[in-house]
């Protein structure tokens, strides 16, 4: 059951859009499927926490000696996690809050909000690989980051698509818990995106770095063997000559 018989949701047109938007359940008690969405959201959540933490320290003695590889990278992750969580959590838990849109809020299958709940495994999913790819990326010797790169994109855009609050109400409306799940996730995913961008373009610069090493090397190296070949032809041209004076003589 997923309202009291007696209640029901209401909604009103949102004030930047004319849609119809969430401003109260009318609920007594948070239906216990809700209550179950949250919990299985925040026990995502410390998987991936814990998922970040133990790619962290597997890699820690391979990644690159900066502070942004070391720290910036791994703290930005941990940082999404924990807003995003917050975000979907809340959402869940107090839609209204969030004026969600009547068309994400209404049941579909079996109860409200399901929409955004199973939203969320596939993006959990997504960051799970693509925050794997991204320590990798950040290791010495890294250089191939393509994957990395479009999979850590996806997410990013994913991730920022929590904006779209602001769409239908501006932020004055919104409580501060509000505007801060919705503004630190949508924010610090838009960082990890630049992050990402950045990690890719080092790897990259690295890469035509080290094919071009390799290029001027075995140029050099062809070259010494070029030299090579004239000096002995010149040697055996120099030693025939003397021949041919001595047997002349």
């Amino acid at each position: 059951m997923s309202t009291n018989s007696d209640s029901r949701p209401i909604f009103r047109i949102s004030t930047l859009r004319n849609k119809e938007v969430l401003i109260s359940e009318s609920l007594n008690h948070l239906p216990l499927i809700r209550v179950c969405m949250i919990i299985i959201c925040i026990l995502i959540g410390i998987a991936s926490f814990l998922d970040v933490i133990e790619n962290y320290t597997k890699y820690r003695f391979t990644l690159k000696q900066t502070l942004f590889h070391r720290l910036v990278v791994p703290v930005i992750l941990l940082l999404n996690i924990l807003f995003h969580v917050s975000h979907y959590a809340h959402n869940i838990y107090d839609p209204a809050a969030y004026f969600e849109p009547k068309d994400l809020y209404s049941k579909i299958v079996i109860i409200e909000m399901e929409l955004t709940f199973l939203f969320n495994i596939p993006l959990s999913i997504v960051f799970v690989i693509a925050s794997r790819k991204l320590l990798s990326s950040c290791t010495i010797g890294q250089m191939r980051s393509i994957n990395m790169l479009m999979l850590m994109t996806l997410y990013s855009l994913m991730s920022m698509v929590s904006g779209g609050h602001y769409i239908y109400e501006p932020p004055k409306n919104y409580s501060f818990i509000c505007n801060l799940t919705i503004a630190g996730e949508t924010l610090i995913a838009f960082i990890l995106f630049v992050i990402t961008l950045f990690v890719y373009w080092s790897n990259l610069t690295n890469t035509m770095g080290h094919v071009y090493s390799r290029i001027t090397t075995d140029d050099f190296l062809n070259s010494n063997v070029q030299m090579s070949t004239i000096q002995q032809q010149q040697l055996k041209r120099k030693m025939s000559d003397d021949m041919t004076a001595e047997n002349e003589l």
